[in-house]
């Protein structure tokens, strides 16, 4: 799926911005199938095709839009001076968040189950699906200095 995404990335019909919406409404639409289903079994074993299913789409979703393109978008949105320095808060934030969940994952799993752990999953995506529709520009074909005077702009 990245692969998709990289051949689409420069692609006049979608570039980065339309990516990593669907990619990250994809990955909020995934979760919350996945908390249904296990709130749907209550005490039972959900079904593992569903569960499966869920999870083969979260990654297929996570590698069209949020994998790839955030490093993508993060590479360009910064200017020059302080390109470095943002771009390694930026790997330190993404690096300390896949830390913080594979740290609590199993702890927050059985204080509040599977169905509230991935509807706060979901709740983050869904967030972050909100924050890119607001907040992130289409950078496909700008000029990096392009870029810069846009989101002065806004």
């Amino acid at each position: 799926m990245t692969l998709v995404s990289v051949a689409l990335v420069e692609d006049p019909k979608w570039g980065r911005r339309p990516l990593l919406l669907t990619g990250t409404a994809g990955m909020t639409a995934s979760l919350a199938a996945l908390s249904a289903i296990f709130a749907q079994a209550g005490g039972d074993d959900p079904s593992s095709t569903a569960v499966l299913a869920c999870v083969v789409a979260f990654v297929g979703f996570y590698q069209i839009g949020f994998g790839p393109v955030t490093w993508l978008v993060l590479s360009e949105i910064f200017p020059l001076k302080v390109r470095s320095t943002a771009l390694s808060i930026g790997t330190l934030s993404n690096f300390a968040s896949n830390f913080l969940v594979s740290a609590l994952f199993e702890f927050e799993r059985e204080k509040v189950g599977e169905a509230a752990l991935f509807a706060q999953f979901a709740l983050i995506a869904l967030f972050a699906l909100a924050f890119e529709n607001a907040k992130v520009p289409e950078t496909r074909g700008l000029s990096l200095e392009e870029i810069e005077a846009k989101l002065k702009e806004e």
